[in-house]
């Protein structure tokens, strides 16, 4: 036991250590307790730093507020916001937009004591400028164009509004009622604010109501009051017709022009002298009678001997044909430019070479009846004169460079009788048709139907319109048969084509001619729906070529091309197609439709049905494709006169490539200038117009300079004079002599049928709901819908700067918010005051 008491002393020293810490770690416990001892001031403090914090979240509120409203406001008075009130009677207080479309046409020309049909029109649409309300808006739109630029925003006064109606001056042109209707929805678009009153002053001529046959029509429109000018008297008598029967004039034979004369109305008209003129001279006249709604045909004749004219180009000259002037002069006279052309290159391959034909032994190419037909002169001396210059090869003797440089400066090749055409000549005659081109391609001879669909059709994008059938219809003379089976050419598929009728022979004549020539042999072109699916495929396919090749016209190699004109059009219908385009845009672009008339054209058959004459477009040209030989073993089409068709037909197609003169009433046409340079002046002469106008030199794409000539709205000659400046005061520097161009422009014939729409026809088509018919002497109405709080945005304005003060006094002198805030706390309790009253 001798360990106790160590074990004693031991607790004694750790009972003496506790005894020593006790107070330092009662000292250290007591530290972290403290004693809350209330002071007045700093409840003072307290409450004014809570009370400094509301007011400034309080300011924070006011100020997002006061922006947000501001931007808001802002926003609001840019979108003028308007309240629309639905149908109502006429409250003069209130402004409106009225939309007066004045009716321009060719058939507003009519003439009475008080002068024309648009005379009156003006005079209506003036008057009617008394009964707007004040602060109103008028819209002024010339229904069929004019040569004055127009305004497109609304007049604000009545004396800009009378001076721009006065100001409208007569066209050519038709009108059209959704032509009118897109014209009239896109000025009450352009001005929102405005409850639009839309009026169309109009003679209600029949035809200008054709396209608008429901009222379904005209529900994206805005309604119309259509106000009758004018009585209902059709009587009138006009030149429906002038044209040069053969295409082209040549200075070595007579042409034909055909001119047709309509008279409408119930009593006959005689001794009505037609008068021809060549280049502004009266060369001869003829006296016709008219009985009631009647069309006379009769023709002139005239030979262009006495003018110089250069080898391979075309001189133009103006001819016009004319009647006494009746109660619509517009249309008794009509004027187109013929184009006389001497010695056109044209390319002639067969299968026989020009040495080797022999007339003594019967021999002869394939295309010799052709080259007769359009150069019946065979003497060297005359062939300048001649219409065209006969370059007549054998197709084997040519490679690509001499094809190519054969073809440059030509305008049309025919390729007859050749039994297979080499990948070469494919290749070439390809080009030549994309770049304007025109390319005839007849059978005969040991003409190859399978060889040339496996070489020249090439899935629609080689020179045959059309794949063939391997197999011929019938057999030539020539061949080994006990008998044969010869066809005829249908008339009734030819009747209703241009190129076939012939002036002065009526169908049962015509009828005649084209039943004369007998036809034993013919390939057969197949035009189906494979065909059509690889004509669009290839045609897709060039056209994508094209856009992906940057420099398209380093390939162009025909000498002629920068001759031909570049029309730009727009006419009644693209305006209206321009309001269908609008409709169901979305952001998917739309594939282009296919032109329906890049596919083959059957413009004549055989009375078995099978095709005798099919054409195509292909680029700029055109490929004619005869599907017989004009020759004496395929048939006896050479020995009738019915190969005059082929006269005809070349005619045309040499037409198509020399630069285009006569044209319909349009809004601008293009001309290139040969030779235009920094100091060439171009002046227009207008028909009817005293004086001329100055017209701009442009480039018409990265190479071409030209002029473009706008507003051809009314019908006759259009004088171009191009000229140099001259710039030095030198005498001894002459300019050169100016140069002229022609163009003639035709009315359009259908505004000479004056007859007007019944109210009958009217009332079938349920128009009435959306278009109100306004006989003579009735008032036009004011009432409709009516639109308020068009100056509203002023008082948003308004508001938006008093957003925008107040936020400035709020950040420049918060003061009086902290005294606002302070007062408002003075009269309630505060925890302050309840603790000083205990």
């Amino acid at each position: 036991m001798n360990f106790l008491p160590s074990l004693t002393a031991s607790g004694f020293a750790i009972a003496g250590l506790l005894c020593a810490a006790g107070p330092i770690i009662i000292h250290l416990m007591n530290r972290r307790r403290y004693r809350t001892v209330h002071w007045g001031a700093m409840d003072f403090l307290q409450q004014a730093m809570k009370r400094n914090r509301r007011i400034l979240q309080l300011r924070d509120i006011l100020l997002m507020i006061l922006r947000t409203a501001a931007v808001l406001l802002f926003g609001l008075a840019l979108a003028r916001p308007f309240l629309s009130v639905g149908a109502s009677d006429f409250d003069a207080s209130q402004p409106l937009l009225a939309v007066l479309a004045i009716d321009n046409s060719m058939s507003m020309g009519v003439e009475s004591l008080d002068g024309t049909l648009l005379d009156e029109a003006k005079r209506q649409a003036i008057d009617f400028l008394d009964q707007l309300p004040p602060g109103s808006r008028i819209n002024v739109i010339a229904a069929c164009g004019s040569t004055r630029s127009t305004a497109v925003d609304p007049y604000r006064t009545r004396e800009d509004a009378a001076a721009a109606i006065a100001a409208i001056d007569p066209t050519d042109r038709e009108a059209d009622l959704i032509a009118v209707g897109n014209q009239i929805a896109v000025a009450a678009a352009h001005t929102p604010t405005l409850s639009p009153r839309a009026i169309f002053f109009t003679d209600q001529q029949a035809s200008a109501w054709d396209d608008l046959r429901s009222a379904a029509q005209w529900e994206q429109f805005p309604p119309l009051q259509v106000v009758e000018i004018g009585a209902d008297d059709s009587t009138n008598t006009s030149i429906s017709g002038f044209e040069l029967q053969d295409a082209l004039a040549d200075i070595d034979t007579p042409s034909t022009f055909v001119v047709r004369v309509s008279h409408t109305g119930e009593n006959s008209r005689d001794d009505v002298p037609v008068v021809f003129s060549v280049n502004g001279e009266e060369v001869d006249s003829q006296m016709i009678s008219l009985p009631p709604n009647s069309e006379r045909e009769l023709t002139f004749e005239y030979l262009f001997d006495g003018m110089a004219i250069e080898p391979g180009k075309a001189t133009t000259v103006a001819v016009e044909v004319s009647l006494p002037p009746d109660r619509l002069p517009a249309d008794d006279s009509r004027t187109i430019v013929a184009s006389v052309v001497a010695a056109l290159p044209v390319v002639f391959l067969d299968s026989m070479a020009e040495a080797d034909e022999d007339p003594r032994r019967n021999r002869y190419g394939e295309t010799w009846a052709l080259r007769r037909l359009l150069a019946p002169v065979t003497s060297r001396r005359e062939e300048q004169r001649q219409l065209i210059q006969v370059r007549h090869r054998r197709l084997e003797d040519l490679d690509a460079p001499s094809l190519r440089a054969l073809l440059e400066d030509a305008r049309l090749a025919v390729v007859g009788g050749i039994a297979e055409p080499p990948e070469f000549a494919v290749d070439v005659l390809n080009e030549f048709v994309s770049q304007g081109g025109q390319l005839v391609i007849s059978a005969g001879g040991e003409f190859d139907p399978a060889r040339w669909t496996q070489v020249a059709w090439r899935d629609g994008a080689g020179i045959l319109p059309a794949p063939l059938e391997p197999i011929p219809n019938g057999v030539s003379l020539d061949a080994n048969v006990d008998r044969l089976e010869p066809f005829r050419l249908s008339y009734d598929s030819m009747r209703d084509n241009a190129y076939f009728q012939l002036s002065g022979l009526s169908d049962s004549q015509l009828l005649d001619l084209y039943a004369e020539p007998l036809f034993f042999k013919s390939i057969v072109p197949r035009i189906d729906e494979t065909t059509v699916a690889a004509v669009q495929k290839a045609t897709k396919a060039e056209a994508n070529k094209q856009v992906d090749e940057e420099d398209m016209t380093s390939d162009r190699w025909l000498l002629w091309r920068n001759d031909v004109t570049k029309t730009t059009a727009v006419s009644e219908t693209a305006e209206k197609e321009a309001a269908d385009s609008k409709e169901g845009e979305s952001a998917e672009p739309k594939e282009t439709p296919f032109d329906r008339r890049l596919l083959p054209r059957i413009l004549a058959r055989f009375d078995n049905d099978q095709p005798f004459l099919v054409e195509r477009q292909m680029g700029d040209g055109k490929v004619l494709l005869v599907s017989t030989g004009i020759d004496n073993l395929w048939n006896t089409l050479p020995r009738t006169n019915a190969v005059l068709i082929f006269d005809r037909l070349l005619r045309g197609m040499l037409e198509t490539t020399l630069p285009q003169r006569n044209f319909p009433t349009l809004t601008q046409v293009s001309l290139p200038l040969e030779s235009a340079s920094t100091t060439t002046m171009v002046q227009l002469a207008r028909p009817g117009v005293d004086g001329a106008e100055e017209l701009p030199i442009g480039f018409l794409d990265d190479q071409t300079r030209g002029v473009t000539v706008p507003q051809l709205l009314r019908g006759g000659k259009y004088e171009l004079t191009v000229s140099e400046r001259q710039l030095s005061s030198d005498p001894t520097l002459s300019p050169e002599p100016p140069q002229t161009m022609i163009l003639a422009v035709q009315p359009q014939a259908a505004e000479s049928q004056i007859e007007r729409l019944t109210h009958e026809d009217f009332e079938s088509r349920g128009l009435s709901e959306k278009i109100k018919w306004l006989s003579p002497g009735e008032v036009i109405s004011l009432a409709g819908a009516q639109i308020r709080g068009q100056d509203w945005w002023k008082y948003l304005i308004g508001l938006a700067l008093a957003c925008l003060l107040i936020e400035m006094l709020l950040i420049a002198r918060p003061n009086w918010v902290d005294r606002l805030f302070s007062r408002s706390e003075s009269t309630g309790a505060t925890p302050l005051n309840e603790e000083a009253r205990s």
